[in-house]
């Protein structure tokens, strides 16, 4: 059975999503020592570990980037569909006119469906979180007041996934999203909950410093490339004579 791009772009935003939030919770559990799932790890590898994973995904940035994956990941069948709508037709001037147009219906089209798999994954995200809680801490939940929060932050964030996958300035700077937002935090907010530093801390502060310098270095070569390729190719479905 084929499974739509719209549709499969939200289940894979929501099993995401579920993996993510019971994984954010697990984390936190095991390097807590003041749970009973971290208690015996206090002091080893595994704890310290778990430690390192814990500041790395219950941060702002990191559920972000899970908005913006979600949405980028939405939008890829959409891309797919405005790449064939001037390829498969025998006219190509009119071939590349009919193209354009769709391509602008799918663009508006790819947006929507980025902004509900950003929704959906932060939704879901939540709910695995506090459900897993409820296990690991024997806790309460705010799931409710979160899924709430998710619908303006899911949506905006998952259009920009999707807008990322666009060539030029608009592309660039959603691709900058998230590198841009984990660099912020780090400098407004670091991951540094106690006032010694630990190892744990500088091996997850380093890696999300490596992490947004390689993200904004990839988006950054992307934009170039694309701007270079644009300027040495002549598109010649421009000036080709519709044949018959």
């Amino acid at each position: 059975m084929k499974i739509a791009p719209g549709r499969a772009g939200v289940a894979v935003a929501a099993a995401s999503g579920a993996v993510f939030g019971a994984a954010t919770s697990l984390a936190n559990a095991l390097s807590s020592p003041y749970s009973r799932l971290g208690a015996p790890l206090t002091g080893t590898v595994p704890g310290r570990t778990a430690k390192v994973l814990s500041l790395l995904l219950d941060a702002g940035w990191s559920w972000a980037a899970l908005a913006v994956l979600a949405g980028a990941g939405a939008g890829a069948g959409v891309a797919g569909s405005v790449r064939g709508a001037g390829a498969g037709t025998g006219l190509r001037a009119a071939g590349s006119a009919r193209g354009a147009v769709t391509g602008a219906g799918l663009g508006i089209v790819g947006l929507v469906r980025g902004a509900a798999a950003g929704v959906v994954s932060l939704a879901v995200a939540s709910t695995a979180y506090y459900a897993m809680d409820t296990v690991v801490f024997d806790g309460g939940t705010d799931t409710l007041l979160w899924v709430m929060v998710s619908v303006p932050f899911g949506s905006v964030l998952g259009a920009i996934g999707a807008a990322a996958r666009r060539p030029g300035a608009v592309g660039l700077l959603a691709a900058l999203t998230v590198p841009a937002g984990a660099a912020a935090q780090m400098l407004l907010i670091p991951p540094r909950p106690h006032l010694t530093v630990t190892a744990s801390i500088v091996v997850a502060e380093t890696v999300v410093w490596t992490g947004a310098a390689l993200g904004t270095a990839l988006a950054v070569r992307r934009f170039l490339l694309q701007r270079r390729t644009s300027r040495t190719t002549t598109p010649a479905d421009a000036t080709a004579l519709p044949t018959p």
